[in-house]
């Protein structure tokens, strides 16, 4: 009897080869996922997160999962970052492996990059938010933030609004906010064009993404009266709102309610002070499944805050390995080829 146990290897030109960049498949997968979560067929303990070396911000952070219905798997992304890395080492700021494992044996399945597909899910979840929130009619996106994430985020809001017309980007970094819009509207066939404030980039979009480094509650830089009629605010970083804002919103929208009382972020500390609760906001599983309604009129302010989940890395790196097993593109590898105890 053969008591080997065989898993494949990833690398990140495999998982690219493999769909990990198909922002359309990938909304699908995390909007799938939400479904799931909503009924009860998903397991997610939390997220861990081991911070150290104080101002320069490193973190290593933990998303685990158990995924059931008709996925069935098990898996953890463990993603470590470092701000500094793009500008001292000309490196990425994040990087991830993510493990796949049987549920019924436990034993692995998959050992993969994790960074394309953390981008991704983490995109797709806007994505979502704007199929359902946003007006189908947006033509203009606002974006704070000139990194890799605002690059899929805007991937991901194309993909669901097709008439977008122009897009507007911020980044205290100009050089990037130009390199940015160069080469997005070269990817996207959309018109981009720098703007010179957070507020001029906010101001009178339709759509509004921001994914910034660093801000905290009290460096919360968005203003109330800065959103239009009608407008949907991506909050990916979850702090940039300011307090007031999210308490003016017409519908507040998260991925999960369950948000820790903690003055670190804004959702935290709105809840720590009793502003809001977790009843005072929907869940996106909750209007996938039509148990509550989305978007409900062309006037309403939605404020949606796309909290990453480890159901959402599980599902799409699940979706990059069947893919994978589909196509035989993979390094195998064994774990043992008899084990050593029974």
């Amino acid at each position: 009897m053969d008591k080997s146990v065989k898993f494949i290897y990833l690398q990140q030109e495999d998982v690219i080869a493999c769909g990990g960049l198909e922002m359309k498949e990938t909304i699908e997968a995390v909007e799938k996922v939400y479904s799931l979560r909503d009924r009860g067929e998903c397991i997610e303990p939390g997220t861990l997160m081991i911070t150290y070396n104080g101002s320069q911000s490193r973190r290593i952070m933990t998303h685990e999962a158990f995924i059931g219905g008709d996925v069935n798997v098990a898996g953890i992304k463990w993603i470590p970052s470092s701000p500094e890395n793009p500008f001292k080492r000309g490196l990425p700021r994040a990087s991830a492996i993510i493990i796949l494992n049987d549920p019924e044996t436990g034993f692995p399945l998959a050992v993969m990059d994790g960074t394309v597909v953390s981008a991704m899910r983490t995109a797709a979840a806007t994505g979502v938010g704007a199929k359902y929130l946003a007006r189908k009619d947006s033509k203009v996106v606002g974006l704070v933030g000139a990194g890799v994430i605002n690059r899929s985020q805007i991937r991901a809001v194309h993909e669901v609004l097709p008439e977008l017309q122009e897009v507007k980007i911020f980044d205290l970094r100009s050089d990037r906010a130009q390199e940015f819009a160069r080469d997005m509207e070269e990817d996207l066939g959309v018109r981009f064009r720098v703007a010179q404030s957070a507020e001029e980039s906010v101001t009178g979009s339709d759509v509004v993404v921001a994914a910034t480094v660093g801000v905290t509650p009290e460096t919360s830089y968005i203003e109330a009266g800065w959103l239009k009629e009608g407008s949907f605010l991506s909050s990916v970083s979850g702090s940039d709102a300011q307090v007031e804002l999210v308490l003016r919103a017409d519908k507040r929208v998260t991925t999960d309610r369950s948000v820790p009382e903690s003055p670190g972020w804004v959702l935290g500390l709105i809840f720590a002070q009793g502003l809001l609760s977790g009843e005072d906001f929907v869940e996106m599983g909750e209007i996938v499944n039509g148990k509550r309604p989305g978007r409900e009129n062309d006037w309403e302010k939605i404020c949606y805050y796309p909290r990453g989940l480890g159901v959402e890395d599980v599902i799409a790196a699940y979706r990059v390995y069947q893919q994978a097993v589909a196509k035989g593109i993979g390094l195998e590898l064994e774990l043992w080829h008899e084990p050593i105890w029974i």
